[in-house]
């Protein structure tokens, strides 16, 4: 899970380029976003390929300890959590006249509803079974009205990569974008030891809320007034 940290942190890494001014000429890129992708697709081909043995590892490395290590992460992945949070930096802000945090906390508001939207309509539409059910990993029911078979994506993953990627674009500093890796792999090790999802439901999600937090967030700044 930690690997798979590192290629969805180029993806926000990329995205920490300087806001252009509208109208202006688009500069050359790194190649870090293109390199972000391919990462990032190796790693979840992998996943898929090995998504039996990484859940019976999991699975036979459970303890107490680490039962209780795991749940934070429930903290930073819920919608019970995050929404209070943001709300009330976003009005506090306001009250105390700190009026660029209040943007900051709006934008990366913005970006985690854009995702968590996605992330609800793909979940029943996909289909597929959670691996404590029982079933072989590519086994899909599309639009299934139960919980057993809304694997992909992962509420969990998809909340806290989007919101910790907005975070890190808009902090633009490198030790926050270390704290959001840490985060999103804390996180997506959690929904895997947990067996509420497959190591490829993980990656996958991932990459979705990271990549729907970069568009929202690159189209909130296109429409900011140059400073």
């Amino acid at each position: 899970m930690a690997l798979a940290a590192l290629p969805l942190c180029l993806k926000v890494v990329d995205a920490q380029s300087p806001v252009r001014a509208p109208g202006a000429t688009p500069g050359p890129r790194l190649g870090g976003e293109r390199a972000a992708w391919v990462a990032s697709s190796a790693l979840l081909a992998a996943s898929v390929v090995f998504d039996e043995q990484i859940r019976s590892f999991a699975l036979s490395h459970q303890s107490t300890q680490l039962n209780r290590l795991s749940s934070g992460a429930d903290v930073l992945g819920t919608a019970g959590h995050i929404v209070p949070a943001l709300v009330g930096t976003y009005v506090t802000s306001r009250l105390l006249g700190q009026n660029r945090l209040a943007e900051a906390t709006l934008h990366v508001g913005l970006s985690y509803a854009v995702a968590d939207a996605i992330e609800s309509l793909l979940k029943p539409a996909v289909g597929r079974v959670r691996p404590n059910v029982g079933r072989e990993p590519l086994t899909f029911r599309p639009l299934s009205a139960s919980g057993n078979y809304q694997s992909f994506p992962s509420a969990h993953v998809v909340h806290i990569t989007s919101l910790a990627s907005a975070v890190a674009m808009e902090a633009h500093r490198p030790w926050v974008t270390v704290l959001a890796g840490a985060a999103m792999a804390y996180v997506g090790a959690q929904r895997v030891y947990r067996n509420q999802h497959w190591s490829s439901d993980v990656v996958a999600s991932g990459m979705l809320g990271i990549e729907a937090a970069r568009t929202t967030m690159s189209w909130l700044h296109a429409r900011e007034v140059p400073r």
